[in-house]
């Protein structure tokens, strides 16, 4: 039997498909058009936030450009009925095919709940510390569902319990590690009971925040599994924000242009060496659902920079045994993957990815 950790590092790079099935109308975009009597689709939804809606060719070009697995980021909450709890077929539809095609170009793939736990006020889940059995009962109802429809997809297939979740309104911080302790049970319960491949379907377990350091404190608990050994962390790598996510006139911290000293290198391999001990040395696997930064022109950042970075992570991710997964928006801020031809935008960067797969391939 494979195990978890064996079967994180066959997964190789991965690759997100982001702001595609994740966005949210910021400006009631979806409303408007319906009160002045027209469609919203899912293809509506994927263009959002600037991207063409995904496509079976797309899906081939990822695979073609050496990555192993593909993480759709889905946010559910403009096609679920929040009393019901009900999802509006023709949204489940667009994942399943979004699945589909990844899986005929031979892609293992991850399906999330997104911005649904996120920050802002699409953030339902968040909101558990104020109304945890109304946050349960609709968490509980959309778990049910996607269990349901995919339930006889073999293991190329992993489920994300959610992203990025916290509860910054909790009153105390023990409190709020219990509510992501029961949510991700919770999860694993619904998924474990639903049959199917569900029954040992390998899962993701997402760390509070996803932070390195909160998700390797000792008070983020895996769940209890009717199985051994299919559990997995998740874990998020934007570090330094300063350098990584600030732009040149942010407002919220000094930024950093430059990036790569010996002191600064030896931060990230630390941060790493944390999830080693924590979780992988322990048997736990971790993927790193997402890493990256932003890149030229929004940045004005030092290029030879953002490759040390880009290198260093990959470098220290691999190292683990873990899967990194290249967090991609494609027409802005972080965008690295050509989704039309399958190539980096960026030679340079292109070429630390032919480094990495071949590093992948060979542990």
């Amino acid at each position: 039997m494979t195990t978890a950790l064996e079967f994180v590092r066959d997964l190789g790079l991965g690759w997100n498909l982001g702001n595609t099935f994740d966005p949210v109308p910021l400006n009631d975009e979806r409303n408007i058009r319906i009160t002045t009597g027209g469609v919203w689709t899912p293809e509506d939804q994927q263009r959002l936030w600037f991207n063409k809606p995904f496509t079976r060719e797309c899906a081939f070009f990822v695979k073609k450009a050496g990555f192993g697995t593909i993480r759709i980021p889905v946010t559910w909450k403009d096609w679920q009925n929040p009393n019901t709890g009900d999802v509006d077929t023709v949204w489940m539809d667009a994942v399943q095919r979004a699945v589909d095609w990844s899986y005929d170009a031979g892609l293992n793939v991850i399906v999330d709940v997104h911005h649904d736990g996120g920050n802002g006020p699409f953030g339902w889940i968040r909101t558990a510390s104020e109304d945890y059995p109304g946050v349960c009962s609709r968490f509980s109802a959309l778990w049910h569902q996607i269990a349901e429809r995919f339930h006889d997809y073999d293991h190329h297939l992993i489920f994300e319990g959610g992203n990025e979740i916290c509860f910054p309104h909790a009153a105390h911080q023990d409190t709020a590690y219990e509510l992501l302790n029961r949510l991700n049970q919770l999860f694993v319960d619904i998924v474990r009971t639903s049959g199917g491949n569900n029954a040992d379907r390998f899962l993701l377990i997402p760390g509070y925040n996803t932070d390195t350091a909160l998700t390797c404190n000792e008070r983020f608990r895996l769940p209890k599994d009717v199985i051994d050994d299919h559990l997995i962390v998740s874990i998020h790598y934007y570090s330094p924000a300063e350098f990584v996510l600030a732009e040149h006139d942010s407002d919220w911290c000094t930024p950093i242009d430059e990036w790569g000293s010996d002191e600064e290198v030896a931060a990230v391999e630390a941060d790493f060496a944390k999830q080693k001990a924590r979780f992988i040395d322990n048997g736990i696997p971790v993927i790193v659902g997402e890493y990256g930064l932003l890149t030229e022109p929004i940045d004005h950042k030092d290029h030879d920079s953002n490759i040390r970075w880009l290198r260093t992570v990959i470098r220290c991710a691999l190292a683990n045994g873990s899967c990194p997964i290249l967090w991609d928006t494609s027409t802005k801020e972080m965008r690295f993957l050509d989704r039309e031809t399958g190539r980096f935008f960026d030679p340079e960067i292109e070429a630390i990815y032919q480094e990495a797969h071949a590093m992948s391939a060979a542990r």
